[in-house]
C-alpha cells in the first residue's frame, strides 16, 4: 500500500494546475488544439438528444395539441439556433470559453456574478439529469435510491473531468448509435401503428398559449445555448463552429422533441416514462435515458467546472470538477432538483440577457472585432445596469404578458440598452469611442476558408 506521503503527493499532483489538463480555461484555444467540424458537432449532439428533450416536446404537446405542437416546436428551435449560432461565431473567432467572453463584457470583476449564476444552472441541469437517469431505473426497477443516485451521478462526471476529447469518445462510440436504435425502435413500436391521426389530435391537456410552447422549446437549452463557446471554441473555423450548432438545435434537439410530442400522442396521459414501466416494456426506455442523460451531464459537468475554474486563479480543472460532482449528488439525493417547469423558468428569465451583453458587446461594442482585445475595466457599469433591468423585465413580462417567450424581451432589451449605455458614459466621460475602453485594435475577422 501507498504510505501517506505518496497517497498526498498523488492527490495534489491530481487537482494540482496543468494546461494540458484544465481545458484552455483561462486561455484562448490556439489553433493546432482546434478539433474541426466533428468534435465540437458530436459534443453538441449528446447534449441535444437528452431524453428530457423528448419529455418536454410531450408537454408541449398536451398543451397545444397538433400540429401546432410541431410549428412551437420548430420555431423555438430556429430562435435557438440564431440566438446560440451568433454566440458560437462570436467564441469561435478568438477561440474563448463562456467565463472568458463574459470577463470581456463585464470586466474581471463585473464578470464574476455573471459567471457564478451559469455554473450554478449548468450545474443544476447536471444534476436534473442525473436525477432523471436515476427516476427512470428507480420507477422500471425499484433499485436501492442511495447507491443508484451517487453512482450514476459520480459516474456521469468522469468524462469531463478528463477533457472534451472523452466527451467526443462517449457520444460518437455510445451515444449515437443506441439513440438512433432507440429512436427507430419508438417510431416502429409507438407512432407508425397509430398512424396520421395523431397529426390532428387536440391538446389533451390543459391548453397553453402558442408562445408559451415556443419559450418552452427554446428555453430548453436556453443555458447552455448561451455558454456554447465552451464547446464550439474548438472548432476550426467560424462556419464549422455555426455548423455545429445548426446540428445540434435545428436537426438533434428539434427532431428528439418531435418524437416525443408523436409519442405523447399515442398516450391517454402525459408521462415522464412514456407509458413503458415494467420489468421488460422499461428496457428500451432505461437504455434510453440512461444513454442520453450521460452524454447531456457530461456537457453540463463540463460547462459548470469552466465556469467555476475562472471564479478565481487558483480553482483549477479538476478542483472545480470534483466539487460540481459534488453539488449535484447532494441536489440529485435530496431531490430538490426535480422541479423541472420552475427550473426551466429561471433559466429564461436569469440567462437570455447575459448571452445578449456578449453579443452586443462583440457585435456592436467591438464591431465584428476580435476578444482578443483586452478591456481594461474590471467593473463596466453599462452591461451590469443591462442585466439588471434586462432580468426586471423578464420577471415582469413572464408574470404578466404570457404571450411573450420566456427570456426574449430581456434579451432584446440587453441587446439594444448596453451599446446606448455605453457609448452615453463614453459621452459624459469625455472620450471620443466607447472602443477607448479596450486595449489596442483588433485586425478585422479573415473569412473562412
Amino acid at each position: 500500500m501507498p504510505d501517506n506521503t505518496t497517497l498526498t503527493k498523488s492527490v495534489k499532483e491530481f487537482f494540482a494546475y496543468d494546461p494540458d489538463k484544465d481545458q484552455w480555461s483561462d486561455e484562448p484555444v490556439p489553433e493546432e488544439e482546434r478539433m474541426g467540424v466533428w468534435g465540437p458537432t458530436s459534443v453538441w449532439i449528446g447534449f441535444a438528444i437528452a431524453y428530457i428533450v423528448a419529455f418536454i416536446g410531450a408537454q408541449i404537446y398536451f398543451g397545444l395539441g397538433m400540429p401546432d405542437a410541431i410549428y412551437a416546436i420548430v420555431l423555438g428551435n430556429l430562435i435557438l439556433v440564431v440566438y446560440s449560432g451568433a454566440l458560437a461565431y462570436a467564441a469561435a473567432e478568438g477561440g474563448l470559453n463562456f467565463p472568458l467572453q463574459v470577463k470581456e463584457a463585464f470586466g474581471s470583476l463585473g464578470a464574476l456574478i455573471p459567471i457564478a449564476i451559469m455554473g450554478l444552472l449548468v450545474n443544476g441541469w447536471y444534476a436534473y439529469q442525473a436525477w432523471l437517469a436515476a427516476d427512470v431505473i428507480r420507477a422500471a426497477w425499484s433499485p436501492p435510491w442511495l447507491l443508484l443516485a451517487v453512482g450514476i451521478t459520480v459516474l456521469y462526471g468522469i468524462p469531463s473531468i478528463i477533457g472534451i476529447e472523452a466527451l467526443e469518445e462517449v457520444v460518437t462510440k455510445l451515444v449515437i448509435p443506441l439513440m438512433l436504435i432507440a429512436g427507430i425502435y419508438m417510431l416502429v413500436v409507438k407512432v407508425l401503428p397509430a398512424g396520421a391521426s395523431i397529426l390532428n389530435k387536440p391538446a389533451p391537456g390543459e391548453q397553453i398559449p402558442f408562445m408559451v410552447g415556443v419559450g418552452l422549446a427554446w428555453g430548453t437549452f436556453a443555458v447552455s445555448g448561451t455558454a456554447t463557446g465552451d464547446i464550439v471554441r474548438f472548432a476550426s473555423s467560424t462556419r464549422n463552429a455555426i455548423i455545429a450548432t445548426v446540428v445540434a438545435f435545428l436537426i438533434c434537439n428539434t427532431g428528439m422533441m418531435v418524437l416525443g410530442a408523436l409519442v405523447a400522442a399515442t398516450l391517454p396521459e402525459l408521462s415522464l416514462y412514456f407509458g413503458m414501466i415494467g420489468l421488460l416494456a422499461s428496457i428500451p426506455l432505461v437504455i434510453v435515458a440512461f444513454v442520453s442523460c450521460f452524454s447531456t451531464c457530461d456537457a453540463c459537468h463540463y460547462g459548470a467546472t469552466m465556469s467555476y475554474t475562472n471564479l478565481h486563479e487558483k480553482i483549477t480543472w479538476r478542483t472545480a470538477a470534483v466539487g460540481a460532482m459534488l453539488i449535484s449528488v447532494i441536489a440529485v439525493v435530496s431531490g430538490i432538483i426535480s422541479n423541472l417547469l420552475g427550473y426551466l423558468i429561471l433559466i429564461g428569465i436569469v440567462v437570455p440577457p447575459i448571452g445578449a451583453i456578449i453579443l452586443s458587446e462583440f457585435f456592436i461594442v467591438r464591431k465584428y472585432q476580435s476578444f482578443d482585445i483586452v478591456r481594461k475595466e474590471r467593473l463596466n457599469i453599462p452591461a451590469i445596469i443591462s442585466l439588471i433591468l434586462a432580468i426586471g423585465l423578464n420577471y415582469y413580462v413572464y408574470n404578466n404578458i404570457p404571450v411573450i417567450p420566456t427570456g426574449l424581451a430581456g434579451l432584446l432589451l440587453a441587446f439594444i440598452l448596453y451599446p446606448v449605455l455605453d457609448w452615453m458614459r463614453a459621452s459624459i466621460s469625455g472620450e471620443d469611442s466607447v472602443r477607448q475602453h479596450l486595449e489596442g485594435q483588433a485586425d478585422p475577422i479573415p473569412d473562412d476558408d
